[in-house]
Protein backbone atom coordinates (compact mmCIF):
# COMPACT_ATOMS: atom_id res chain seq x y z
CA UNK A 1 0.00 0.00 0.00
CA UNK A 2 1.16 3.84 -0.99
CA UNK A 3 1.61 5.83 1.85
CA UNK A 4 1.06 9.63 1.30
CA UNK A 5 3.30 11.93 3.13
CA UNK A 6 0.80 14.03 4.97
CA UNK A 7 3.06 17.21 5.24
CA UNK A 8 2.63 17.52 1.49
CA UNK A 9 0.08 18.62 -0.50
CA UNK A 10 -1.60 15.86 -2.40
CA UNK A 11 -4.47 15.15 -4.78
CA UNK A 12 -4.77 11.37 -5.45
CA UNK A 13 -8.23 10.67 -6.24
CA UNK A 14 -9.91 14.28 -6.36
CA UNK A 15 -9.17 14.50 -10.29
CA UNK A 16 -11.63 12.21 -12.12
CA UNK A 17 -11.27 13.52 -15.50
CA UNK A 18 -10.95 11.42 -18.39
CA UNK A 19 -8.90 13.05 -20.82
CA UNK A 20 -6.61 16.12 -20.22
CA UNK A 21 -7.30 19.80 -19.93
CA UNK A 22 -6.30 22.87 -22.55
CA UNK A 23 -6.45 25.99 -20.93
CA UNK A 24 -8.11 28.19 -23.17
CA UNK A 25 -9.72 31.69 -22.57
CA UNK A 26 -12.92 31.79 -25.01
CA UNK A 27 -16.01 33.70 -24.79
CA UNK A 28 -18.91 30.87 -25.74
CA UNK A 29 -22.97 31.01 -26.28
CA UNK A 30 -24.46 28.75 -24.14
CA UNK A 31 -28.39 27.94 -24.47
CA UNK A 32 -29.73 27.40 -20.35
CA UNK A 33 -32.05 24.59 -19.16
CA UNK A 34 -35.25 27.12 -19.41
CA UNK A 35 -34.37 27.76 -23.50
CA UNK A 36 -32.18 31.10 -22.26
CA UNK A 37 -29.50 32.15 -24.60
CA UNK A 38 -26.13 33.42 -22.27
CA UNK A 39 -22.61 33.84 -22.43
CA UNK A 40 -19.72 32.51 -20.48
CA UNK A 41 -16.22 32.17 -20.88
CA UNK A 42 -14.59 29.14 -21.27
CA UNK A 43 -11.11 28.51 -19.01
CA UNK A 44 -10.19 24.95 -20.19
CA UNK A 45 -11.46 22.03 -21.69
CA UNK A 46 -11.28 18.37 -22.91
CA UNK A 47 -13.07 16.01 -24.84
CA UNK A 48 -15.14 14.77 -22.54
CA UNK A 49 -15.93 18.29 -20.55
CA UNK A 50 -15.10 22.29 -19.65
CA UNK A 51 -14.89 24.84 -16.74
CA UNK A 52 -16.54 27.88 -17.26
CA UNK A 53 -17.17 30.89 -15.23
CA UNK A 54 -20.76 31.85 -15.21
CA UNK A 55 -21.70 34.58 -12.53
CA UNK A 56 -24.86 33.24 -12.28
CA UNK A 57 -24.10 29.82 -11.33
CA UNK A 58 -26.20 26.89 -12.56
CA UNK A 59 -27.94 23.73 -10.73
CA UNK A 60 -25.83 20.03 -10.60
CA UNK A 61 -27.77 17.88 -12.99
CA UNK A 62 -28.52 21.19 -15.15
CA UNK A 63 -28.34 20.48 -19.24
CA UNK A 64 -27.08 23.01 -21.27
CA UNK A 65 -26.17 23.23 -25.29
CA UNK A 66 -22.96 25.41 -26.07
CA UNK A 67 -22.52 26.77 -29.37
CA UNK A 68 -18.27 25.69 -30.01
CA UNK A 69 -15.97 26.82 -32.96
CA UNK A 70 -15.75 24.23 -35.71
CA UNK A 71 -18.11 21.62 -34.32
CA UNK A 72 -21.23 23.71 -33.42
CA UNK A 73 -23.52 22.58 -30.56
CA UNK A 74 -22.84 19.96 -28.08
CA UNK A 75 -24.72 19.33 -24.58
CA UNK A 76 -23.69 19.37 -21.05
CA UNK A 77 -24.24 18.54 -18.05
CA UNK A 78 -23.26 20.71 -14.91
CA UNK A 79 -21.34 18.66 -12.84
CA UNK A 80 -20.64 21.31 -9.87
CA UNK A 81 -20.94 24.97 -9.97
CA UNK A 82 -19.13 27.35 -6.79
CA UNK A 83 -18.52 30.83 -6.75
CA UNK A 84 -18.81 31.71 -10.24
CA UNK A 85 -17.30 28.53 -11.65
CA UNK A 86 -19.39 25.45 -13.32
CA UNK A 87 -17.50 22.63 -14.26
CA UNK A 88 -19.73 20.46 -16.99
CA UNK A 89 -19.52 17.00 -18.76
CA UNK A 90 -20.57 16.48 -22.39
CA UNK A 91 -23.22 13.96 -23.59
CA UNK A 92 -20.57 12.85 -25.77
CA UNK A 93 -17.18 13.04 -26.46
CA UNK A 94 -15.74 15.22 -28.89
CA UNK A 95 -13.73 13.17 -31.23
CA UNK A 96 -9.88 13.75 -31.76
CA UNK A 97 -10.55 14.72 -35.17
CA UNK A 98 -12.92 17.66 -33.97
CA UNK A 99 -10.65 18.38 -30.94
CA UNK A 100 -7.45 19.79 -32.09
CA UNK A 101 -9.02 22.21 -34.39
CA UNK A 102 -11.98 23.76 -32.56
CA UNK A 103 -9.25 24.29 -29.39
CA UNK A 104 -7.11 26.25 -31.51
CA UNK A 105 -9.92 28.44 -32.67
CA UNK A 106 -10.59 29.09 -29.20
CA UNK A 107 -7.18 30.07 -28.73
CA UNK A 108 -5.35 27.43 -26.72
CA UNK A 109 -1.67 28.02 -26.05
CA UNK A 110 1.21 26.50 -26.24
CA UNK A 111 1.17 22.39 -27.90
CA UNK A 112 -2.51 21.40 -27.46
Amino acid sequence: MRKIDTNKAHYVGLDQRLAARSDVYCRLPFILPDGGQEMCTCVNISADGLLMRYERGLEIGDMIVFRMPIIGRIAASVIWSLGGKTGVQFAKMIAVEDYLPMIRAMGARGDA
